[in-house]
């Protein structure tokens, strides 16, 4: 009953109902596999700690997904990586329409290209950014609270003193001058 639920969802273009048959097909290779869905683009990440065979396990996702027809996919973009790694060992991207094996355009990656997958560094470069650009709004925040506060005590010392000096003083003694030689002269 769960897997007819799982396989419903997948052929709707459900990612997550899609990764989870792939996984039931892949553990047994040792292949981890995550899936998201982006403009009817089926993107894949397949995990190992060993590199598998490429061609068969192309073979095996495709007829996979060539199975289950999801809906609202066209194309799929595969990729896989060790686990060890930072980047991508190969890619590949391919219709659902294709029908045979050999009609796939298979592409390596290497260090240098990545074809358009964003290594580790990279990714943690842009989650850097993003969080600097959050710190750097906080601290601007926290000048211009500062400023106001600032500007309040003084709005509020000023009209304090402001207001003393209005206002009479009924309880206070002067000092009376008294005449000297000098005032008198």
């Amino acid at each position: 009953m769960v897997q007819y639920r799982f396989i419903q969802l997948a052929k709707k273009g459900n990612s997550k109902a899609i990764a989870t048959l792939l996984n039931s097909k892949l553990h047994p290779e040792g292949i981890n596999a995550k899936a998201s869905v982006l403009n009817s683009w089926l993107h894949i990440l397949l995990e190992s700690d060993e590199l598998p065979d490429r061609s068969s396990t192309i073979g095996i996702v495709r007829n996979q997904l060539i199975e289950l027809a999801p809906e609202s996919i066209k194309r799929v973009k595969l990729l896989f990586k060790r686990y060890i790694d930072d980047y991508a060992t190969w890619g590949q991207e391919f219709d659902l329409e294709l029908t045979s094996l050999s009609d796939l355009n298979l592409t390596s990656f290497s260090d240098n290209q990545q074809n358009g997958f964003y290594s580790k560094s990279k990714i943690n470069s842009i989650k850097n950014q993003g969080f600097n650009n959050l710190r750097m709004s906080q601290m601007t925040l926290a000048i211009v609270v500062i400023i106001l506060f600032m500007a309040l005590v003084v709005f509020i010392g000023k009209m304090l003193v402001k207001q003393s000096s209005q206002t009479p003083n009924t309880g206070t003694t002067y000092p009376q001058v008294l005449p000297t030689e000098e005032n008198l002269i």
